[in-house]
Formats: C-alpha cells, sequence, structure tokens
C-alpha cells in the first residue's frame, strides 16, 4: 500500500504515540510498520505513481477528516438512488478522472498478486489473479493495452467512519465460485473480479468496461464490503 495512506492514519495529536493502529485478530496495537519489499525498478515505481497514485491519495480522507471526493460527489445530484446507496456516472462527473483510479486501483491488485509481502508478524499476504491476468494487468499499467476486457471493477465511497480512518492490503473472499479480491484505502473501497463468467449485475454496476463508469456512495461497513476485505 502506499506510504502516504501510513502518514494519512497517523494521529492528529502533539503528544504520545501517533503512529496508526494495527487490527489484527489478536487485537490492536500502534505500529510504525510498513508493509514494503524491494520489487520494482525506480522507473516502474514513477510510472505508477504518476499515473494513479499522484491523483488518487489526495482525494482520500485525510488526517483532519476531510474527505475531498466524497465532498466532490455530495455536491452533484445522483444519476440513481436506490435504498443504501447512490451511483454516479462519468456523464455527470467529467471532472472525476477514472482512468487514473482504475489505474491506481490494478496497480494495487496487481503488486499484491505478483508478490509476497511481509507483514508486521512476520507472516506473508498476496493475492493469486493467476499468470493470465497478472500479465494482462502488467500490459495495461504499461500501456501496452487497455484495461482487460474481462475486468469488474467497483469503486465506492464510504460514508461510515471506520472505512474513512482505515485502510487494508488487497485480500480476497472466500467464495470459491465467483472469487473477488478487494482493498480499502480511506474513504475508497475497492472490489475486482476477473472471469469470463462476469454477471449482467457485475456489468452493469462496473467503473470499467462500461460507458457509466459508474462510482457508488455508500456505507461500506454496513453492506458488508468489509467482509471481503478481511478474508471472511
Amino acid at each position: 500500500m502506499p506510504r502516504s495512506l501510513y502518514v494519512k492514519t497517523r494521529g492528529s495529536g502533539t503528544t504520545g504515540n501517533q503512529d496508526p493502529v494495527l487490527l489484527t485478530a489478536q487485537g490492536g496495537r500502534r505500529t510504525s510498520y510498513q508493509i514494503t519489499d524491494y520489487v520494482l525498478c525506480g522507473e516502474c515505481e514513477e510510472r505508477l505513481n504518476r499515473n494513479g497514485e499522484s491523483y488518487v491519495l489526495p482525494l482520500v480522507t485525510r488526517r483532519d477528516g476531510t474527505f475531498p471526493l466524497f465532498n466532490i460527489l455530495n455536491g452533484i445530484r445522483p444519476d440513481s438512488r436506490a435504498p443504501k446507496a447512490l451511483a454516479y456516472s462519468r456523464l455527470t462527473t467529467p471532472d472525476i478522472d477514472r482512468g487514473k483510479i482504475a489505474y491506481f486501483a490494478m496497480s494495487v491488485f496487481w503488486r499484491a498478486s505478483i508478490h509476497k509481502w511481509e507483514q508486521a508478524n512476520g507472516t506473508f499476504i498476496s493475492i493469486d489473479l493467476g499468470k493470465r491476468y497478472n500479465e494482462e494487468i502488467r500490459r495495461y499499467l504499461m500501456g501496452e493495452t487497455g484495461m482487460p476486457p474481462r475486468a469488474f471493477l467497483n469503486v465506492a465511497v464510504c460514508t461510515d467512519l471506520k472505512s474513512q480512518t482505515a485502510f487494508f492490503p488487497p485480500s480476497a473472499n472466500v467464495k470459491q465460485k465467483d472469487r473477488g479480491v478487494a482493498f480499502g484505502a480511506r474513504g475508497i473501497m475497492f472490489f475486482l473480479r476477473m472471469s469470463n463468467t462476469l454477471t449482467e449485475l457485475e456489468r452493469a454496476v462496473s467503473m470499467v468496461n462500461n460507458q457509466y463508469e459508474w462510482i457508488a456512495v455508500r456505507d461500506c461497513f454496513e453492506s458488508g464490503l468489509w467482509r471481503v476485505g478481511d478474508g471472511i
């Protein structure tokens, strides 16, 4: 996960330990540990930053609690209203660069799939998108092709405080069929599935491979998106 997320998740106080709180099954503790490793060259890191991170990270919730992306959407009439979600299309929010949001999300999922990352307790985490999809995403990130056509990417802007003040790395749900992966970045939740058997609903609400390029606004904790992130 980008270093900026760790910085933004630090406490805003002036005294005492302001390190982020790491939550595990065993409880919570403050730590300065960041999941890092030497994987990509400097040129590739700069490419990922220029094409996605430098645009998306200023949109997530800041240390002072302001949430720029939510504030932008909150001032615009949504295209669709459901009991527990609002939806905004590219037509009504053309100034939001969905290409860079998608690039950022795919780059994070790809990095989580091509390498095993060491956590603070010494265990390793990764996801497995498969060699075929890893290569499709790599070529997309290099600018050799467009978005992989078998990708479904759902992007949700979260209204709940838990999602806005936390982040978690990519993890998979436990389904054997329709398996998906997700990660959260201080108020923005990303859910990805790559498959030849995408459902009509998935295609209809995706931000990619969809003419409307939907972005949703919802309570991400109440809607159960955290269950994917927690691997439950």
